[in-house]
């Protein structure tokens, strides 16, 4: 199993460097939403160049209308030069542009919440996709059956940080700020926002690309990567966005730490150091199928007859 990262900074990334981590995924903030480390192509190629034994993906996860089509063609044109090692995105027309131009970089799919079973693998590979992105929404007997199917597909998912809820393309804080006539400018400032029926509040940004809702929580499954590596797993990625450089460093060495001692993991090999004020949880990772309550055949029958 591999560890990947999303780098604070520039900076950052050569320290996750010098760690030996797996892999790094880094972008444009043109491309790339939800993105800690947005770096020009001066950058980038500098970084690959420094990579050692680091693999450097380029994250593409926007969604683009057609008049941005011919940009994104570019600026995919453009990293096919540098020596990156994959490309993670969201929308279609980057897997088609590559397709055009016979561009032979891997791609990982990774649409946030759409990956939700192995019967659409299929489809990925016959568009020359060898690796996705599982949903977070998943429980772990999804996981698993999901693992059971995979075949050649490599998978990955999400195993620490804040977890992606909601992205608008409208701006729903300055549009607050502008009926309130609030003159200071909450722009690229992290705010929390809570729901009358829920207890915790979640995290809400607005930056150029829109609005982006996240949980309060961070995603922590440090303690099930045994069990991930064992049901098949081929990389857990730790998203850093809405966090400092400090973090991301401390908490990949965490986790580098206990992939070292995956063969014979404990509570005992995680370092009791505290990362975030925020709570930790997994998620959906634990969530029991059978608590939840499904309309059979039987029940619909019965109600509308």
């Amino acid at each position: 199993m591999q560890l990947l990262v999303n780098p604070a900074s520039y900076s950052n990334a050569l320290e996750l460097i010098d760690l030996n981590v797996h892999q790094i995924f880094i972008g444009d903030s043109q491309f790339s939403v939800r993105n800690n480390c947005c770096l020009k192509l001066k950058e980038i190629k500098s970084l690959c160049d420094l990579k050692k034994e680091t693999k450097i993906l380029i994250l593409i996860n926007r969604f683009f209308f057609d008049h941005e089509l011919e940009q994104l063609e570019n600026y995919i044109l453009e990293i096919s030069k540098l020596k990156i090692d994959g490309i993670i995105f969201s929308d279609f027309a980057v897997n088609q542009i590559c397709y055009e131009h016979k561009i032979k970089i891997p791609l990982i799919y990774c649409s946030e919440t759409l990956v939700t079973n192995h019967e659409q693998f299929p489809f990925y590979f016959d568009n020359n996709i060898q690796e996705v992105s599982l949903a977070r929404e998943l429980n772990r007997n999804e996981i698993k059956e999901i693992c059971k199917h995979k075949n050649q597909m490599k998978l990955q998912m999400q195993a620490d940080g804040h977890v992606y809820v909601m992205h608008s393309r409208w701006g729903l804080i300055s549009n607050f700020q502008n009926a309130q006539n609030i003159k200071t400018s909450l722009l690229n400032t992290k705010l929390s926002v809570r729901e009358v029926t829920r207890k915790e509040p979640m995290l809400i940004y607005e930056d150029k690309n829109g609005t982006h809702i996240l949980t309060g929580y961070c995603l922590r499954l440090i303690k099930h990567i045994r069990e991930l590596s064992d049901y098949g797993i081929d990389t857990i990625r730790i998203d850093s966005f809405l966090h400092d450089a400090n973090w991301t460093l401390q908490t990949t060495k965490m986790y580098l730490h206990a992939l070292k001692q995956l063969t014979d993991f404990t509570d005992n090999d995680i370092p009791n150091v505290q990362l975030s004020k925020n709570e930790c949880s997994c998620g959906f990772y634990l969530m029991n199928r059978e608590d939840l309550i499904y309309l059979n055949q039987t029940d619909i029958k019965g109600e509308y007859e």
